[in-house]
């Protein structure tokens, strides 16, 4: 029995003796390269979706029914934040205003005889009836004066063009609608002189350099990855922006947000595109066939005077026709073979037959 686990014993430690040894046979027509240090290490080929978060895209409707005055976008231009879109003018805007305005003045009155019925009320001159009723006309005329103001801003108006209002007891006639972002004119459905219903769709503005990547990535790899960390994309350096908490059941893969850092190559909103993941990690770049599996490792021949010595390494990862490692023995000068490879492991073999 004893005898037996010996035996196991050599057999599984046989690999690592031979790999220490040198291959001194015919490596004539063994081809070689240097090793590449690379800073990223090939994580896989995938499809990404061009995606566009919320706070990107603004669809403009019209905000009251009126005719279009004038408009100052075209549609695929690029547009400032705070640039004139266009311009509506409407008659319910203008009974809005005069309401809201009435509103106001019946709200001074009130603030006015509450202020001159309170000492007479304290000093017993006027009945508390009438001071009461003074201050619930002042109380529902200033709940009635916000109703309306906080209803002009959200039919158009600007809170400055309220304050306006509010200063002046004059109406506006007409709203200026502006960009809310810089970006570009998406779509367009408005023109000149054209009447809107409230709420007709007129156009949309959206910002295309807040466009990322959305990509769906096996479990196992999405396991790996944290929301803040850096991915090479290709030749780009991006960032992990978010990741699903929820497993697709069918594909058993994750959806991930990828941004770009720079937008020299950013990706257009619903484009899709095949993509290169890379992970930011030091390693060593060779061609794939000058890695071979020895015993249960891997190994690569590294090229010294007396011939190629096996040195075991760690692949992190491999693309179509590269391999990415790690090895504290491999020199990072070394000169490594890359054709012949498997004639080098039948030498390694013979000589540790004899």
């Amino acid at each position: 029995m004893i005898k037996k686990r010996v035996i196991a014993v050599l057999l599984a430690i046989t690999p690592l003796f031979c790999a220490a040894e040198m291959v001194k046979g015919n490596t004539s027509m063994v081809k070689t390269k240097k090793v590449e240090s690379t800073k990223r290490v090939y994580m896989g080929s995938f499809l990404a979706i061009g995606f566009l978060p919320n706070n990107s895209i603004y669809r403009i409707d019209a905000p009251i029914e009126g005719v279009i005055e004038s408009v100052n976008a075209k549609v695929f231009e690029p547009v400032k934040k705070g640039e004139r879109l266009f311009v509506i003018k409407g008659p319910k805007l203008l009974e809005l205003e005069a309401e809201f305005i009435d509103t106001l003045i019946e709200m001074e009155y009130y603030e006015n005889e509450v202020k001159r019925l309170e000492p007479l009320y304290k000093a017993a001159v006027v009945a508390k009836k009438r001071y009461l009723e003074a201050k619930n006309m002042l109380a529902k005329f200033e709940t009635k004066s916000m109703f309306y103001y906080h209803l002009l801003i959200e039919w158009g108006l600007k809170q400055s063009e309220v304050d306006s209002i509010v200063k002046t007891k004059k109406p506006l006639p007409r709203i200026t609608i502006t960009s809310p972002i810089d970006g570009i004119v998406s779509d367009m459905n408005i023109y000149p002189k054209m009447y809107a219903e409230r709420g007709t769709h007129l156009m949309t503005i959206l910002n295309p350099n807040n466009a990322h990547y959305e990509v769906a990535l096996p479990l196992k790899i999405a396991k790996n990855l944290k929301p803040g960390m850096k991915l090479f994309v290709d030749n780009e350096e991006a960032i992990i922006e978010s990741i699903s908490a929820t497993v697709n059941s069918r594909t058993q893969t994750v959806a991930v947000h990828i941004k770009p850092i720079a937008k020299t190559n950013g990706i257009v909103p619903k484009e899709k595109r095949n993509i290169k993941l890379y992970w930011p990690k030091k390693a060593y770049s060779l061609p794939a066939n000058a890695v071979i599996e020895y015993g249960s490792k891997e190994a690569v021949f590294v090229k010294e005077k007396e011939g190629f010595r096996p040195i075991f390494v760690t692949v992190l990862g491999r693309s179509s026709d590269r391999v990415y490692l790690i090895s504290d023995e491999l020199p990072s000068n070394a000169e490594v073979a890359v054709s012949g490879v498997i004639a080098l492991k039948g030498e390694m073999e013979a000589q540790a037959n004899d």
